[in-house]
Order: C-alpha cells, then sequence, then structure tokens
C-alpha cells in the first residue's frame, strides 16, 4: 500500500518565522524549526520509520503571501526553487505545492504557471487569503489566478491562516493570551475561518463559474462534511440563486485531507459525506508525527482496496504522481 503525505510542511531562511513568534513562540519551537528546515536525509529518515512513501511539500504559512510588490515575487520565486532543487535529490520520496504571493494575484498566477510547467509542483498551496491580503479568493481579484488553476489543471490546496488582527480581538479577547492563541489558530479559529472559506467559493458562485476548479482542504475538511446537510437545507437553489445545493459543488470541486486529525470520527464522517475517493491521506508533519498519521491509516476500519485509496491512491490520481 503506497502511502503519500500531502499536507507536509518546510520553510526557507527567508519566510522563517521571527524569533519568539508563529511557531517559534512554542515550547518546541528550536526543534520545529529544526525540522522544517530539513529538506533532506533526516526527514526521509523519519518517513521511512513510519512507513511513509512520498511527502508533498509546502511553506509553512504566511510564506509569501503576506509581502507586496517584488518582495514578495521573489521570496515566492526563491522558496519554489529550494523545494525544487530537494525534490531533485529525492524524487521518489518528494513533491510540492508552490507557494505564490497572492498580494498580486496576476504575479501568482505567472508564479503557479512556472512552478507547474517548470518545476514539475503538483499545485500549490495558498494560506487563507483574509488575514494576509484583506480578501476571501471569491473577490474578483483572485479571477486571473483562479482561472490559473483550472487552465492548469492543478488543485489549490486552501490551508488556515490567521485572521486579522481585529477579528482576533473580537472574537477571543479576553481570554488567558495562552488560550486565546490556541483557540484562535490550531483549536478552532483557523479551521472554522478556512471551512468558512471554502464554503464562500461555494455559495459565491465561484464553482460554477470555475467548474473545473480542484480544491482541497484539510483537517477532515475544516468542519465541511459534519455541517454539509444543514448547510444544504439553509443555502437551497432558491436562497443562493445557483442551479444546484452547495453539496454537489463540494462533492465536484473539493478533496479534503486527515491532517493532523487521528480520530476516527472525523475521518470516518468525512469519508461517509464526501465520498471515499475525495479523502486524501495527510500527516502535517512536523506540527504532528508521522507515526501518528500512520497509525490513523492502520486503524481505520475500512477494506484493503479503500484503505490504499486513502493512503495514497486517491492523491496518485489527483496530483498525477506516477
Amino acid at each position: 500500500m503506497r502511502t503519500i503525505a500531502i499536507e507536509e510542511h518546510f520553510w526557507t531562511a527567508e519566510l522563517v518565522a521571527a524569533p519568539g513568534t508563529g511557531p517559534l513562540a512554542r515550547t518546541d519551537g528550536a526543534v520545529l524549526d529544526e525540522r522544517l528546515r530539513d529538506l533532506g536525509l533526516d526527514r526521509i529518515a523519519s518517513m521511512d520509520a513510519a512507513g511513509i512513501d512520498v511527502q508533498v511539500l509546502s511553506h509553512v504559512q504566511p510564506a509569501a503571501q503576506g509581502l507586496t510588490g517584488e518582495r514578495g515575487r521573489t521570496a515566492a520565486r526563491t522558496a519554489n526553487d529550494a523545494l525544487a532543487r530537494a525534490i531533485a535529490r529525492h524524487p521518489d520520496r518528494l513533491a510540492g505545492f508552490a507557494t505564490l504571493p497572492t498580494s498580486d494575484p496576476v504575479q501568482a498566477a505567472a508564479e503557479l504557471e512556472r512552478a507547474v510547467k517548470g518545476l514539475g509542483f503538483v499545485g500549490a498551496m495558498v494560506h487563507s487569503t483574509l488575514g494576509s491580503n484583506g480578501a476571501f479568493l471569491d473577490d474578483e481579484r483572485f479571477e486571473p489566478l483562479l482561472a490559473a488553476f483550472e487552465d492548469l489543471d492543478v488543485p489549490l490546496y486552501l490551508h488556515p491562516a490567521s485572521a486579522p488582527r481585529e477579528v482576533a480581538d473580537v472574537l477571543f479577547g479576553g481570554l488567558k493570551p495562552a488560550v486565546a492563541a490556541r483557540l484562535a489558530s490550531n483549536a478552532w479559529g483557523w479551521h472554522a475561518e478556512a471551512g468558512l472559506h471554502a464554503l464562500r467559493l461555494v455559495a459565491s458562485g465561484t464553482f460554477e463559474r470555475h467548474s473545473g476548479l480542484k480544491l482541497i482542504v484539510g483537517h477532515c475538511g475544516e468542519m465541511l462534511p459534519f455541517m454539509l446537510a444543514r448547510v444544504d437545507e439553509m443555502l437551497p437553489p432558491e436562497v443562493t440563486g445557483l442551479p444546484h445545493p452547495p453539496s454537489t459543488y463540494v462533492r465536484r470541486n473539493v478533496w479534503v485531507t486527515t491532517s493532523g486529525m487521528f480520530s476516527l470520527p472525523p475521518v470516518l464522517c468525512s469519508i461517509e459525506v464526501v465520498g471515499i475517493d475525495r479523502v486524501l491521506f495527510s500527516v502535517d508533519y512536523p506540527f504532528a508525527a508521522n507515526i501518528a498519521g500512520r497509525h490513523l491509516l492502520d486503524i481505520l476500519p475500512l477494506s484493503p482496496g479503500d484503505k490504499a485509496q486513502v493512503a495514497g491512491g486517491n492523491a496518485a490520481r489527483l496530483l498525477r504522481l506516477s
């Protein structure tokens, strides 16, 4: 059974978090920093120990998205070139999602094309654009970028990112700082906002305009599978003006991954709601342990054929990984 983990992270020296911020604010920040910088033998050894055959790598948020002008374009190219060199050293074990300078969607589209056609990347990861660029991807400014994803026929992996400060202050103010930081990010806030972001692409008609757009969302669908029947009930076509209910677009345009979710109920919910062919294995390394991700695969109560699809078969088809 081939295992392909598709939300696995790295970062470059140019785009590393400032000291004491982001992952470097954690008690294990130094260890995470070392693992994120490693694109070589130690990473491969960790994969081997857990029985993971391929990692599809993407830069930690916000990558180049918060940078503007030439600085953003250069940072994105530098990060993508560094990842391409690592993949060239381990072509059977690593693949890549591009990082894009989303403050300039036209330039982001150009970098996506360069990364896919020139570097052999399998798509791109876009960290939620609200915090970095002040708008969701359904905003008309992002039309050139969405069209590029559709034309190149590669997926857009929509990953959570930090909300604007004024939003975070309203939603999480008044709590203990340590609690607020987690609640605003990986305990809840990131996932709720990413799910909303994906749902906006449905409700705004973005998937109707871009019927070939392929969207991947992590963390067992960022709450969407659990809520999808309710969403259909509250947003029928007579409300949205779209020809189909939201679930039609989710099941046609969206894939979900298991990243960071290692208990059975959310994974089985995702499989039941979006279908066995739309669920992809991920770990979220190094923020989660490869061994924990592999254990989830081992305990999934699926037939061998279905388990093989989740483990790597679905990803191989979607990303065209031979």
